[in-house]
């Protein structure tokens, strides 16, 4: 369907700004399917110049198909404590007093008049007015209307969202990400609070036929909005989910039934575009994965609330998607935050698939806390198309866990981190990372979207910058990553190499990774051994960074290594091969360049915290290999002192030099273990 919103007279045109955009007129005459026999009595009504009548006839069946029972009902049978209520009110009251929060920040509107263009943030975030659309605050009114009948809720519902209607009047032209309160990403994602809201809200006698119909216009045109200027990526998933919501619960709109055959067809195309085989989401960022899954899962719920036939494509499409929460779940119980991602609650994630496959053991075992079911079948991982490792020494909390970055660059929310390296062991995060931060131009925002936020290498003080010619195409989709990997019982093994050239200029210095997890070496506790070979096309001499950013800990840096002590006796000792190169922490570092920070999630003057960040840094000319041993231990002493590699780059082996003196050479080929086997 494609068509244009169409204004009745150029006196509408020129009249005060009430919204919506489409009249009553056009509504009732051209988007209302009076064929439904409760509302076939409404062109008669307009044909006599009987508005009113048309709206009582349009508000009553309106009124009567709500569903209230269905999209609230988790409100409706909630038996809140006192405690529970009086929060809910307190939210409720501070809304009441046009409170209202966005991206967890707070503005007063000290004169009950909201501006849904306004920006009162600090650094002018523009995702704060975007988001304000979104309007979450009157979901609170509605449940709390739900639980106490205060109609004071209902006015200013109807206060604020009659505002909207008036400023935020629908684009007619505009592309999906233009206008403050009209991006299609804010319009499909109102939908869903949008039908509880107003579920809740109708039987208030300050619902009156004339709102009940502008509101049911401006559903109308958040339809046409959605139908007609679709994107892509998770963003697309909001629209559709938006879109078929409308076509479902207000099948009396003439759009509805290709509305939803249109949405329908693209969610289902959309799992073989957007998901990968390995059932990561192709913006690999651990937040819109979830954002994806959220969106289908909530589709969905809505057929099984309404009775309706479940789309089992989504049943199919979805078990792998919630797969990657387990095969990346750290032993802390979250997943470690990747491109522009959080750490997401492994549980909570499995407590969702358990709705959909009560058979699996595995997710059970997550969604428990392995009170109930099995842990998975295995251990260390990969991804082969999404190209992330993990390896994991047992599904144990003190168990020892690292993740290598093989991935290829990705669809969007892409961090210039190509062979970043984490890891947790014994209940510490350890080796971490900068993570995600407001989507503003700050020098933060900047610094996590950098390969200096990342435990991977700099060159020539330039950072990674695939982001420059790097295109998406959808064969994508079915290209496996460039990642070898191996496990065994007694060692992991995995390899990629970063291409893509570094800086504005793309130097083509090649950055090849091997991770070695060491796992059954007699004496030694699981291990990880990191080797860098670095390649330059050319014989000149090249600087190198080595970035490693360590969650808060006592840093101590000696010759050629640094230790992390993370308290009661467990800690992190790091071996570099290379004694000459100089270890410098920049943690906490606003120059020679921003450095040495982990962004936290609040506006204000404390937007970053400084972490440890031991930088290693030397010269190269041709080729050069450096290895670094990490070892986290948890008695309060590291048993290997030193590394030692050839000077040849080529070669793969390294020695270790134990505490006692002793040495044992191993190699980092895949299935190989000590040098003489």
């Amino acid at each position: 369907m494609k068509g244009r919103i169409l204004i009745a007279s150029a006196a509408v045109a020129a009249a005060a700004l009430a919204g919506p955009r489409t009249t009553p007129e056009d509504f009732f005459t051209k988007h209302l399917n009076v064929s439904v026999p409760a509302l076939s009595s409404i062109p008669a009504k307009m044909s006599a110049g009987d508005l009113a009548g048309a709206e009582k006839a349009f508000a009553d069946h309106v009124r009567a198909t709500l569903r209230n029972d269905v999209l609230n009902k988790d409100w409706l049978e909630r038996k809140y404590t006192e405690k529970e209520l009086r929060a809910l009110r307190q939210r409720a009251e501070e809304i009441m007093d046009y409170r209202l929060s966005s991206c967890g920040m707070p503005h007063h509107f000290a004169d009950h008049k909201v501006d849904w263009d306004l920006n009162p943030t600090f650094n002018k975030y523009k995702e704060w007015t975007w988001q304000l659309s979104r309007h979450p605050f009157w979901t609170t009114l509605a449940e709390y209307y739900t639980a106490t009948g205060d109609e004071r809720a209902v006015a200013v519902w109807i206060d604020m969202i009659s505002s909207w209607f008036d400023q935020a009047l629908v684009p007619e032209k505009a592309s999906p990400g233009a206008t403050y309160c009209w991006r299609t990403i804010e319009a499909g994602i109102r939908m869903t609070g949008w039908s509880r809201q107003i579920a809740a809200f109708a039987k208030s006698p300050q619902v009156t036929d004339e709102f009940l119909t502008r509101y049911l216009i401006s559903i109308w045109e958040h339809g046409w909005r959605l139908r007609n200027n679709s994107t892509n990526g998770n963003w697309l998933l909001m629209e559709l989910h938006g879109l078929l919501r409308i076509s479902l619960l207000y099948p009396f709109l003439n759009d509805a039934p290709e509305w939803k055959a249109y949405a329908l067809k693209r969610l289902q195309e959309e799992f073989s575009r957007q998901v990968y085989p390995d059932g990561f989401q192709y913006e690999l960022s651990t937040g819109y994965h979830g954002v994806v899954v959220h969106n289908y899962l909530d589709v969905f719920r809505l057929y099984e609330m309404l009775g309706l036939e479940k789309p089992e494509f989504i049943r199919s499409g979805l078990e792998k998607m919630f797969e990657m929460y387990m095969r990346l779940a750290m032993p802390t119980g979250v997943t470690p935050s990747l491109n522009d991602g959080a750490k997401v609650n492994v549980s909570r994630w499995c407590r969702k698939a358990l709705t959909l496959y009560p058979q699996r053991s595995d997710f059970q075992w997550f969604a428990t806390g392995g009170k109930k079911g099995t842990s998975p079948d295995y251990l260390s991982t990969v991804f082969p198309w999404a190209g992330a490792v993990v390896f994991r020494s047992s599904w144990g909390k003190d168990a020892v866990w690292g993740y290598m970055d093989g991935s290829p660059f990705g669809h969007a929310h892409q961090h210039e981190d190509k062979l970043n390296f984490l890891l947790t062991a014994y209940g510490k995060e350890m080796l971490t990372e900068g993570g995600n931060y407001l989507y503003d131009s700050s020098e933060c925002r900047k610094y996590v979207l950098s390969t200096r936020a990342h435990n991977t290498i700099r060159i020539d003080g330039h950072e990674q910058n695939s982001r420059r010619t790097y295109r998406w195409h959808d064969e994508d989709i079915n290209v496996k990553a460039d990642v070898e990997f191996f496990t065994s019982a007694a060692r992991d093994c995995a390899r990629s190499a970063y291409r893509n050239g570094y800086g504005p200029q793309q130097k083509q210095v090649v950055h090849a990774r091997t991770v070695l997890f060491l796992k059954q070496e007699p004496g030694l506790a699981p291990f990880f051994v990191v080797a860098d070979r670095l390649t330059a096309p050319d014989d000149r001499p090249h600087t190198f960074e080595i970035l490693w950013h360590l969650e808060e800990c006592n840093l101590e840096i000696g010759k050629g290594s640094f230790t992390g002590d993370f308290g009661n006796g467990i800690g992190l000792a790091a071996c570099v091969s290379d004694p000459s190169l100089k270890i410098t922490d920049m943690k906490g570092q606003h120059k020679p360049y921003f450095q040495g920070w982990m962004p936290i999630w609040i506006g204000g003057p404390h937007e970053q915290r400084p972490i440890p960040t031991p930088v290693v840094q030397g010269t190269f000319s041709g080729a050069y290999r450096v290895v670094t041993v990490f070892y986290p231990y948890r008695d309060g002493k590291c048993p290997i002192k030193s590394v030692k590699v050839s000077a040849d780059p080529a070669a793969n082996d390294f020695t270790l030099v134990l505490a006692d003196g002793t040495e044992r050479t191993l190699t980092q080929n895949n299935n190989k273990g000590h040098g003489n086997e």
